[in-house]
């Protein structure tokens, strides 16, 4: 067997894994889950190293490899899920620049407090943690007939509410 991957992965570990650490524990607020979603992440690429070839930007990958990792690890924790509004900003506006950060986490502060709970819930939910309509169905004992005019309409006065 060919250990090159493996020691280029570990290399890549040990040259990111701080910062990495660091990231996460902004998210989850506890040590242990961030250790915890980095294995998650770099057992991922172990059994997948072609999903590295020809990356330019490694910690820019990590970034946003680490912030899915994270979402498909707390995904598993649905109930949780729809109570933690301050994840969901921060993985909002990380991706950019500082006055645009305080522009889009302002705009989207605004959005989120017109709505109801249930509505929020339902959007957060299906936006940005990336639930199906059964799922949040499931959760909110909702149908998922009336899930899919809800976000519609959610949708719909956001883009509404920005062109004004």
């Amino acid at each position: 067997m060919n250990n090159k991957p493996l020691k280029i992965i570990e290399e890549m570990y040990n040259a990111h894994y701080s910062y990495l650490r660091r990231y996460l524990i902004g998210f989850t607020r506890n040590e242990g889950e961030a250790d915890d979603v980095i294995q998650e992440l770099f057992s991922n690429i172990i059994k997948h190293p072609e999903r590295i070839v020809g990356v330019e930007n490694i910690r820019g990958w990590l970034v946003v490899s680490a912030r899915n990792t994270f979402l498909d690890f707390y995904k598993k924790r649905q109930p949780e899920l729809l109570k933690d509004e301050k994840i969901i900003e921060h993985l909002l506006i990380s991706n950019h620049a500082p006055e645009a950060e305080v522009m889009i986490k302002d705009q989207l502060e605004i959005y989120l407090n017109r709505m109801s709970t249930t509505d929020r819930a339902i959007f957060m939910a299906k936006e940005y943690y990336g639930y199906q309509y059964d799922e949040i169905s499931g959760l909110l004992n909702i149908p998922v007939s009336t899930l899919k005019s809800r976000i519609f309409r959610i949708r719909k006065k956001m883009i509404q509410r920005r062109g004004s």
